[in-house]
Parts: structure tokens; sequence; C-alpha cells
């Protein structure tokens, strides 16, 4: 039996180009697929492994047991050494350092810690200004004669961060430090209280003499002599300032010459005379315990300098006694009296 068959032409013609762009779509979204899934797995792979990357403390050793730090830039340098009775500036007579902002940087120091580092290339330390010729800070701590940590901090990849690298290492790791902290003029560690008095007793000038008994301050008279009323607020004026007296910077000589005032001030801690000068525009102090003059400024000085015994007498007027007036109605009390009488 014979069957005819009738094939168009043009159908088969359209699988047949169809079918292959099909497979190459399925192909082409196979591909993306596998890559996006390799693009997660190495990300996620990388994240894990900086998790798992041990943090290494950034000193090999304990804070307490350094007794001189050295921090130096490519122009300067500051030297900081431990004594019994604290640390000192070895380069400004011994005075002392502000213990807060040194206990502050090596808080950061012992805490700061290291992961992954940013390169492990000795090529791309100059890059990072990290280099022995090349850097913002070196910092070096010692015990004794042996050096314990040297430290070089570089350019910032942030706000607050720094770049750094351990002498002898080649990785370079980004750390939240900032060069700032890390001065490397030796002024900038004074302790700028070194001549406040806390909690003054007695302060005495030239035109007046005031004392603390208990909570009490008054002027000191000669005897039978009725001492004048203290302005409350000019006297906590000048008890604040002599409680917080800043200094700038040590003067490597002293001021000759000038406009010069003496104040004695006391306190449980013992009794100094205040020197203050002022000369070429410019002001200074000196305390009787350290024959060094410092310089201040003209703020500190005229807060001081400038208040005198007319500023600290309290002139204000007694204000008057109250007087009692009869404010009762006369005509009232008349007709009250008189019904009295007519009982």
């Amino acid at each position: 039996m014979n069957q005819s068959v009738t094939i168009d032409v043009n159908k088969a013609t359209a699988v047949t180009v169809s079918s292959p762009v099909k497979v190459w779509q399925q192909r082409l979204t196979l591909i993306l697929f596998v890559q996006l899934l390799l693009i997660v797995g190495i990300f996620a792979y990388n994240k894990n492994t900086q998790l798992n990357v041990d943090a290494q403390p950034l000193l090999g050793t304990a804070i307490s047991e350094v007794d001189r730090i050295v921090i130096r830039d490519a122009n300067s340098s500051a030297a900081l050494q431990k004594a019994a009775s604290g640390w000192q500036l070895p380069e400004l007579h011994q005075l002392p350092v502000d213990q807060q902002k040194l206990d502050d940087i090596l808080q950061k120091l012992e805490g700061t810690k290291l992961t992954w580092p940013v390169t492990t290339t000795s090529a791309s330390h100059e890059r990072f200004e990290v280099t022995d010729k090349k850097f913002q800070r070196r910092i070096e701590l010692f015990t004794g004669d042996t050096k314990k940590a040297d430290i070089l901090l570089g350019g910032s990849p942030g706000f607050k961060k720094v770049y750094l690298r351990k002498e002898g290492d080649d990785n370079v790791y980004a750390v939240e430090l900032t060069t700032f902290e890390f001065a490397t003029n030796a002024t900038e560690w004074l302790q700028k209280s070194l001549l406040a008095v806390k909690d003054p007793t007695m302060i005495k000038a030239a035109d007046y003499h005031l004392q603390k008994k208990g909570d009490q301050w008054s002027f000191v008279v000669p005897a039978g002599s009725t001492p004048e009323k203290i302005a409350a607020e000019k006297l906590n004026e000048l008890t604040n300032a002599v409680a917080s007296l800043q200094i700038q910077s040590v003067e490597a000589q002293a001021p000759e010459g000038g406009e010069r005032a003496t104040i004695a001030v006391a306190s449980s801690a013992g009794e100094f005379t205040f020197e203050f000068v002022k000369a070429d525009g410019a002001f200074f102090v000196t305390r009787s315990d350290n024959n060094r003059y410092f310089k201040i400024s003209q703020y500190e000085y005229e807060r001081i300098v400038s208040i005198n015994k007319a500023a600290l007498v309290d002139n204000k007027p007694e204000a008057p006694a109250s007087v009692v007036t009869n404010t009762s109605d006369p005509i009232a009390d008349i007709t009250s009296l008189d019904s009295v009488l007519k009982k």
C-alpha cells in the first residue's frame, strides 16, 4: 500500500536552525552559573581564611618591661626615659612626661593585633612609606640597652589607620593607629600641668592675703581690723586659675627685664612662690621648687596676675531690711472698735 509523505521544508529548516541556538543558550547559561559559583566560592574562601588567621600581638614584650622609648621622623626625635619617680624627658632637664598621654599610646601599641598583611614583598615598602630611609614614624622600645621593638609607621590607608611594618619583617599591615599620636618633639610630651597647685588653701599677692579655713575663704587682716567680704565669683576664678595653670614650653634662659609679679600659694603639697614675668610681648612663670622658667600664654598670665584686692572685694551693698507696713483698712478697724464699745 502506497502512502504519500509530505514534508514541510520551512518547518524542518526552523527546527534545524533553532536547535543549535537553544543548545548554545543552555551552555552559556551553565557557564555563567558556574562562574557565579566560583566567584562566591572564592569570596567565601578568602573571607574564611582571613577570619581564621591567628591575630598576633604587635609587641613581643610586656609594656611594663619597657624603660626607654625613642620616637623619630625624618627630621627630629624624642626620647622618653623611665625613672623611679616616673617617666621623664632627658632632653628637657629630666622634666616629667604627660603620663596620661604616654599611657594612651602604650595601651594602643599593646592592644594592636596583626592579622592579614597588605603586602608581603619588600619591593612595596617604599610605596607604603615603611622603609629604613622613608617612614612617617619610627618607634623603638628598649629594656636597658636591649631593643625590644622597632616599628615603622608609614602612609595612611584610611581614617585613623596607618601602614605598619616591623623591622626585619617584610609584611606590611594596616592598623588602627595614627602618626600624630607619636610626637617627635620632646616638648609635646611635657606635662603641661607641672606647676599647677591643686586645692589651694592660701594665696598671697602684693595687695591681698587669702586664707581658707574649712570650707570658708577670708582675707587675712591685722588684729582688730574687720576683713572685707570676698567676691565669690572672682575668688573662684583665681583658685581655678592656680589649680589648672598650664605651661607651654621650658625656656633655655631666664627672661630679662619686663614686668614681674610674685604670688605665694599653699596647699597640702606645700607652699610655693611663683614669679610671673611679662617681657618682650611674651609671658613666663617660674616656681620656687623649680629653677626653670616656662613660657605660658597671655590668658594664663592675666587670669592670675590681673586679679588684685579691688577685684576680690565684694562691694555690693547689703540688701535693705524689709519694712513691715500695716495693710489693714482703717475704716473697718474703727467700725470693729465701735462695735466692741457698744457691747
